[in-house]
């Protein structure tokens, strides 16, 4: 500080303008870096539609998704017609998805159906659609089983079902097919699920009709899945304490058919209807009835539903 009062006049002018120059100097590099940076942002702008896509691409491949989303959305916006604006929004509907915003991946697989509903690749738009919604749903998958599922809305697992259904049904030949079957297998079977726990739910509080058209839904749209049998077990229950022994007599004659390991029995002074399962490994189980048959068995069985 006493140093500094020693300065004489010319010293501290000839600072100050040292000081001016310096400011003036980082202004100007200051300018530059940002016009730099602004450069570096813009380069897109000078290149096409083929340069975008492939870029886009190269980051597709990399799973870098979100420069690949950037680079997709930026072609679309600037080129969108042709063949590389086309195949970058079944690509940026990938993107999307591998990134987890399944939102957006299902919004670019509805537009690109709505667009192009014969394009050689629109198997992969619902493919892709169906996945979009599966994965939607894992949190639910994952925890619905050991948790009172009547509150969950299945509606995406409905509508994934319905369209790896479409996979399989209008495009057989289709790559996506056979995964697209398998998916249907697990999701109808987890659906199966959902509607027995619910049955279940009703029948514990005594809602007993409630607990029967749950079943009877299941039996039409999910049979054969593994929650049949304890389907059949909880109708019996329902018919039994609504006191209705003819149609619980008539589900348990359908539960032995499919499954043999079962002795029917009748309380004499009531006529409920008594089911116990052997405890063998020498049951002889029946042969699977085919899906024609199935149907037609499994037509003429809901019949007991209109009492």
């Amino acid at each position: 500080m006493i140093y500094l009062l020693y300065f004489d006049y010319n010293k501290k002018m000839n600072l100050k303008i040292l000081l001016i120059v310096l400011l003036i100097s980082f202004g100007f590099s200051s300018c530059s870096y940002f016009d730099v940076f602004k450069d570096k942002i813009d380069t897109t702008k000078m290149m096409n539609a083929k340069e975008l896509y492939d870029e886009g691409t190269a980051f597709l491949e990399a799973r870098d998704f979100p420069n690949a989303i950037k680079f997709f959305e930026i072609l679309e916006s600037r080129y969108p017609f042709g063949i590389y604006a086309t195949q970058a929004m079944l690509d940026l509907a990938y993107a999307n998805y591998a990134f987890n915003q399944n939102d957006e991946a299902i919004a670019e697989c509805n537009r690109f159906i709505r667009l192009y509903p014969n394009h050689p690749n629109v198997d992969y738009a619902f493919y892709l659609r169906a996945l979009a919604n599966f994965q939607r749903e894992q949190p639910f998958l994952a925890d619905f089983l050991a948790q009172d599922v009547a509150k969950y809305d299945i509606t995406k697992l409905q509508k994934s079902y319905e369209d790896f259904s479409i996979v399989t049904n209008r495009f057989p030949n289709s790559k996506y097919a056979e995964d697209s079957l398998n998916r249907l297998i697990f999701l109808r079977n987890k659906m199966a699920a959902h509607e027995l726990y619910i049955a279940k739910y009703y029948n514990k509080r005594a809602a007993y009709v409630a607990s029967i058209a749950r079943i009877k839904h299941l039996l039409e749209n999910y049979s054969g899945t593994p929650s049949t049998e304890e389907s059949l077990t909880t109708l019996i229950d329902n018919y039994n304490n609504l006191q209705i022994y003819d149609l619980a007599y008539d589900s348990a004659r359908v539960l032995k058919k499919n499954y043999p390991n079962y002795v029917i029995s009748k309380k004499n002074n009531t006529g409920e209807i008594i089911i116990s399962k052997l405890q063998t490994k020498d049951v002889t189980k029946t042969e699977p009835i085919s899906n024609e048959k199935e149907s037609s068995y499994w037509s003429d069985f809901l019949s007991i539903f209109s009492w």
